[in-house]
């Protein structure tokens, strides 16, 4: 394996690149009047190659990796952070922020055609041996029938697994994206083919489901995600085939999605989605903002505070659980112009004050 040596330094940062005063400013609008008892931690990485983390939005670790390149998505597993680089290589620092030292996961070669933060998903607690949980991982493999798991929150000296499964059919299968329903229902979808396996519990098996209703493969990269226990299959940078399909019926039947209109043309440069605690289906674009799915199934904009023109790279959310109990709950994007929050399930954003060599965020989990 081959050691990614970084540079981490706590709570105020100081990059080579110019010299800060104090610490980053505290942001005011965020509740810190109650003990909060489970913080969300967020980690998001820059075009220049740093990988920063926060536990409120005020206060920023990084680590200044010395690869000098983007990452294109970033992962946690217990206290495991993965970034992967380039098509298929992934690293790992196995102590989210202690160690100073990301290794290459040579076990591991993701499928170079899989999407983003949906190439792999942790699943905590999932695994079950004889009423011990763990957590697991399945991630878009480029190896055997498309799919590779672990139970060991990846370490770097674990075993990965390739399930077997009939349904999974014949060894090429390349999956590309990963969901999970709020049912439980894990969901394995792959662009090439346009097919979508469910695992519907630890003991049973991969089963595939007919999909019928999405456009034909070759037309453009489709990945999934999830509202609740819809499905959604989200059409990325849309050409012939553009938008979005939902399926309520665990992936047998999808239809298509009103169209994203702006001043009469369709908006067809989709380039995140996501659906925040299941409340309501966001979308970003490279060129024109966030777009949100109202209660009436009417698309509105939500770009309020965002820079005129950023490019939307990623959306995420995340909780705090407060000592009395209340939940507050956040989404964040990253942009080419820094990282945004929303405290109103993103219809208005303010832009954290992140100290960075380059505002442009590639990715963020």
């Amino acid at each position: 394996m081959r050691p990614l040596y970084t540079a981490y330094t706590f709570g105020c940062i100081a990059l080579a690149a110019f010299a800060l005063q104090g610490c980053v400013p505290r942001d005011t609008n965020l509740d810190n009047l109650n003990v909060i008892t489970k913080p969300y931690s967020l980690h998001f990485a820059d075009s220049a190659g740093l990988l920063y983390s926060t536990y409120d939005g005020e206060r920023f670790n990084v680590f200044n990796t010395t690869q000098g390149s983007s990452m294109q998505s970033i992962w946690t597993s217990g206290e495991n952070i993965f970034v992967r680089f380039g098509t298929s290589a992934v690293y790992i620092s196995e102590s989210d922020g202690t160690y100073t030292t990301f290794n290459f996961m040579d076990k591991l070669e993701l499928n170079p055609a899989s999407f983003g933060p949906s190439a792999m998903i942790n699943l905590p607690g999932y695994a079950d041996y004889g009423g011990t949980k763990q957590d697991r991982i399945y991630a878009a493999s480029n190896k055997e029938k498309g799919i590779a798991y672990n139970d060991y929150n990846g370490h770097i000296d674990s075993v990965w697994y390739y399930p077997q499964d009939d349904a999974l059919g014949a060894v090429g299968n390349k999956v590309t994206s990963f969901a999970r329903q709020a049912n439980g229902t894990v969901l394995a979808f792959d662009d090439a083919s346009r097919r979508l396996w469910l695992k519907r519990d630890f003991v049973s098996l991969w089963q595939n489901t007919s999909a019928n209703g999405l456009p034909a493969a070759g037309t453009g990269q489709m990945f999934i995600i999830t509202q609740r226990n819809d499905i959604l299959a989200v059409m990325l940078d849309g050409g012939t085939d553009y938008g979005i399909w939902r399926s309520t019926d665990d992936g047998a039947n999808f239809s298509k999605l009103p169209d994203i209109v702006l001043g009469g043309d369709v908006v067809k440069d989709i380039t995140s989605a996501a659906a925040p605690f299941g409340k309501v289906l966001i979308v970003g674009t490279r060129n024109n903002g966030i777009w949100r799915l109202s209660g009436q199934g009417v698309w509105e904009p939500g770009s309020i505070g965002l820079k005129k023109g950023v490019h939307i790279n990623g959306i995420v959310a995340k909780d705090n659980v407060f000592k009395n109990e209340r939940k507050g709950e956040y989404v964040f994007i990253a942009t080419s112009d820094g990282i945004y929050r929303s405290d109103d399930l993103g219809q208005t954003w303010v832009r954290l004050e992140v100290p960075s060599v380059k505002p442009n965020f590639t990715a963020l989990y």
